[in-house]
């Protein structure tokens, strides 16, 4: 047996793979062809999902996980890891596809700050940090920037021989190895993802952004930082060493990159140390009085109901006819209030119909005197 696989050897750890498949409702579904993206935070793994659930949530089931805590704080799922998962669903026969997502490392950085700007940094509510003085955000971000938004799934966990450079050309990597398809993808060409997938699943697919900061309640506040942060040129030094950064750009796209934020530096900073950042990381934590789970922020939640399918059928159509405009989120208990407030409107309309025949089929004739009946 594959070294990978010699985990599957091992009884315990079968039957809790079993029980994860479960809790994640795989077993329950008659799809063989199963989809996790399976990425780091704040690369745009959320409208990743949201897309290919609308698109092809008919032939694939669809995960999106970051990792092990993430199986256990919202499925209470543990003692496996996310690759033992993937492996396993492979191993009882399904099809299936693994999707990582990178983002060039200063956007993701500041988007994990903010992210958590309310609950971990500043302990306040959005609405409230919306109103400090933007410096007072720089100087914070400044002090964390080493520690936030780090790693890469593909290169760190997938466990899997990548190529030795990224397909500029075709702007995605898909990596057959172990029967399972890796697929890389890179935040930069979200504009070309749609084609990318409907390449890959040979399903028409169109991108649909979700999830998105500058949609939050921190939004003015991000939107001006975004606007006017010069980085502290030290940082930019050490963005030029990036391992991530150097494979999946090409030379130019590096550069120009790099230019970029050269042309927006500012002196330089000394950042917490990691053993700094652990205590204040500690410190922050143990004061927050937020709450920190967001399960449940996708424009489309997965729902596989009559109602929510139908919900994803109308806006799939949408979209592939170029429309993009009010789009309706697919959820559940929403989509529920819709339908009977719809069978309502029906049947009150039904009602008011055959008041209407009622009142008026027959009328009175003006000369005889007589009733006579007035075809429809």
């Amino acid at each position: 047996m594959n070294n990978k696989l010699n985990f599957l050897s091992i009884p315990e750890k079968l039957d809790l793979l079993k029980q994860a498949n479960d809790k994640l409702n795989i077993s329950q579904s008659d799809l063989n062809k199963i989809i996790f993206i399976y990425s780091k935070p704040k690369v745009g793994s959320t409208s990743l999902v949201t897309s290919l659930r609308v698109f092809v949530s008919h032939l694939y089931i669809i995960l999106h996980i970051h990792d092990e805590d993430m199986l256990r704080v919202l499925s209470n799922i543990n003692g496996i890891t996310v690759n033992e998962l993937i492996l396993y669903n492979h191993f009882i026969g399904k099809e299936v596809y693994v999707i990582d997502v990178f983002r060039s490392p200063v956007e993701r950085k500041i988007s994990a700050f903010f992210e958590k700007i309310d609950c971990l940094h500043f302990n306040n509510h959005c609405s409230e940090i919306n109103k400090y003085d933007i410096n007072k955000l720089f100087n914070r971000f400044d002090k964390l920037f080493p520690h936030l938004g780090n790693g890469d799934h593909f290169i760190d966990s997938y466990n899997i021989e990548i190529p030795h450079e990224f397909d500029y050309q075709n702007k995605y990597l898909c990596i057959d190895e172990n029967g399972i398809k890796y697929i890389k993808l890179r935040l930069k060409d979200s504009d070309c993802w749609g084609e990318i997938l409907t390449k890959i699943f040979k399903q028409p697919i169109r991108v649909i952004k979700d999830y998105e900061t500058e949609n939050k309640t921190i939004k003015d506040a991000y939107l001006n930082f975004k606007q006017n942060y010069r980085i502290p040129i030290n940082f930019v030094k050490d963005l030029n060493n990036c391992y991530y950064l150097n494979y999946y750009y090409s030379e130019n796209e590096l550069n120009e990159y790099l230019d970029g934020w050269r042309k927006k530096s500012k002196e330089k900073c000394s950042p917490f140390t990691a053993e700094e950042y652990k205590v204040y990381e500690s410190i922050s934590k143990e004061n927050n009085h937020l709450d920190v789970i967001q399960s449940k922020h996708y424009l489309d939640e997965g729902c596989l109901c009559i109602g929510c399918k139908t919900k994803r059928s109308e806006l799939a159509k949408k979209l592939l006819e170029g429309d993009t405009s009010n789009i309706a989120r697919i959820i559940h208990e929403e989509v529920k209030t819709d339908i009977l407030v719809n069978r309502v409107n029906v049947v009150n309309n039904i009602n008011n119909k055959i008041r209407f025949i009622r009142s008026n089929r027959f009328n009175r004739n003006a000369r005889g005197g007589l009733w006579k009946i007035v075809p429809r």
